[in-house]
Order: structure tokens, then sequence, then C-alpha cells
């Protein structure tokens, strides 16, 4: 018998329901379907980058209202990486595909200060990217016509398979790396 043969039906039912899926497969990352083109126009997949140790992270390469601070963070771990010896892949995907063009992103590495032949910019189709951004967990939407989206930056490792999730403000950059 289950351990909730002496609960009632609709208690068990919710018991069921509510409990973490243990048996849930893990997300590959580098399996997800989407097509991508970088900063250069070149196609790419996620795929791309098995093998190795890579943060992917949605944002948008254009200024508003409402800044995102997944920029921010995303630059405290590559100092972090830096301090630690550790050689990581970035991989920002744009959540605005008529907006994240070539010239945009070359503006917010501009802008952002960031160099360096281990970032890539990308964005997917109009229609793959609410997909895309589902598939690796970022929340995002319009807010009196600004984007608006949760801070959600991802350490994949060689295998695809999501090592851990910086979501919050008072995660540790170097702690998240190791």
């Amino acid at each position: 018998m289950t351990p909730f043969h002496r609960l009632p039906k609709w208690l068990a039912l919710l018991a069921v329901l509510a409990a973490p899926a243990y048996g849930a497969a893990p997300i590959d990352v580098y399996a997800l379907p989407h097509p991508l083109v970088d900063e250069h126009g070149t196609s790419r997949r996620l795929a791309d980058w098995r093998g190795r140790p890579t943060i992917v992270a949605m944002d948008h390469s254009t200024w508003s209202a409402v800044c995102s601070s997944t920029a921010r963070r995303l630059r405290a771990l590559q100092v972090a990486a830096d301090r630690l010896g550790k050689a990581v892949e970035f991989v920002v995907i744009g959540l605005e595909p008529d907006k994240d063009t070539p010239e945009s992103w070359a503006r917010y590495r501009r802008e952002r200060r960031i160099e360096g032949d281990n970032w890539h910019f990308l964005r997917a189709s109009a229609a793959d990217t609410p997909n895309l951004a589902a598939g690796l967990g970022v929340n995002y939407r319009y807010e009196y016509g600004d984007l608006v989206l949760d801070l959600r930056i991802l350490r994949v490792g060689a295998d695809g398979r999501i090592e851990r999730a910086l979501e919050g403000y008072d995660t540790d950059t170097e702690e998240f790396l190791r």
C-alpha cells in the first residue's frame, strides 16, 4: 500500500499532485531544437556549446525604462570566472528578435564593456522565442511597453544538464561557478 492509503481519496490525490516529480528527467539544454542566429549572422544551435561549461541567459539588447539586471550579473560571473581561473562560455539569447540585431548586440557589448570570444549573442525567430524561453524557464512580459524579465541565469554542464540556476540577487557568483 502507498503511504496515502489512510487519507481520504481527495486528500491523497492532492498530496500526490503536490509531491515533487523525483522521476522527472532533467532538461538537456543542448537538445533544445530552436535554430538561432548569432551576432555575426551565423546560424547556430545551443548544441554548438556541448562539451563546454556554459552560462546561458536570456536578455534584450535595448535599454528600457525597466532595466534588466541580467547583464550586470553576467559581467559579475565573468569577473568571478576570471578570478577562479575557469573557462566559461556565455550564451545570451535575445527576447526581442525584431530588436536584437547584430548592431544592437554590438552596442550592448560596447555599453556594458563586454569583451572576449567566450561571449555569444543570439536570437531565435519570433515564433521560437517564447518556446525557447519556456524551455529555459525564463519568464518575461511587457508592462507599459517595457520588457520585464525575471533574473534567471543557468550554469549548464558539458552534457547539457542545468547544474545551477541563479535567480536571486544574493547569490554568491563564485559559489555559483564552483
